[in-house]
């Protein structure tokens, strides 16, 4: 029989940690937004985003294999991508438009999630049809969409930066976006708390607990961009 090892037999009473992790992980994200940039790509935040999907990935909290890894990463890399390279729109509404009269980059991430989220379950469930062996076929499918939405997720925290400009502002409908995001925020917390103690992660994947933490926050980036869209759209 195997030893196992001290991390592997207590991970699940590592809930503290995995807060402090999630809290740890808000606090970089948020305050990457203070450093200002030098031109209009959002490069500190682009580069904090990276590295929690790096770690996320590091981390990962579920069971699958290296290719469901791998795929996740790739994901989550194109959607990083695509904060910078704007998605084919077609007609875009004048309110998101920039003077330039080009796509606001929320505006064209966001088409950019649409087509990513259909890509990822065709992909996802066309890969579990295609195992011979299709034991815990509903869990290994689960955990592939729910890792693959975190990764997509995460870029949405690129844009805080034009977020904060506009609650800066002080109009009552962006204080309701704050309260709401923190509501959001405090749910998925409550939520970690029940996935850290349920979850059946890799044995091989050392402290698992980080990527638990780091899940809601990487889902609370469609929030942020969500926010940002509303926003822009009413003009606060």
């Amino acid at each position: 029989m195997s030893a196992i090892t001290p991390t592997q037999a207590n991970w699940k009473n590592k809930t503290l940690g995995m807060l402090l992790t999630q809290l740890t992980a808000y606090v970089l994200l948020i305050a990457a937004t203070a450093i200002p940039a030098r031109g209009p790509l959002p490069a500190i935040p682009l580069i904090v985003a990276a590295l929690v999907l790096g770690e996320f990935v590091l981390f990962w909290p579920f069971r699958g294999s290296t290719l469901d890894r791998a795929v996740t990463l790739v994901f989550g890399v194109v959607s990083l991508m695509f904060v910078v390279v704007p998605f084919p729109s077609g007609e875009v509404p004048p309110e998101q438009m920039d003077s330039h009269h080009e796509a606001f980059p929320w505006y064209s991430w966001s088409l950019a999630v649409g087509f990513l989220l259909i890509a990822l379950v065709i992909f996802s469930f066309g890969r579990q049809m295609a195992r011979e062996n299709r034991t815990h076929l509903i869990r290994a499918l689960s955990h592939a969409v729910t890792s693959g939405v975190a990764a997509i997720a995460v870029a949405g925290w690129c844009f805080l930066p034009p977020l904060g400009a506009m609650l800066l502002k002080g109009s009552t409908i962006g204080i309701v976006a704050v309260a709401v995001l923190v509501v959001l925020a405090l749910a998925l917390a409550v939520a970690s708390v029940l996935w850290v103690r349920d979850a059946d992660p890799d044995p091989a994947i050392r402290y698992p607990w980080i990527g638990t933490g780091l899940m809601p926050v990487m889902m609370m980036g469609v929030s942020i961009a969500a926010a940002t869209l509303i926003l822009s759209r009413l003009g606060a």
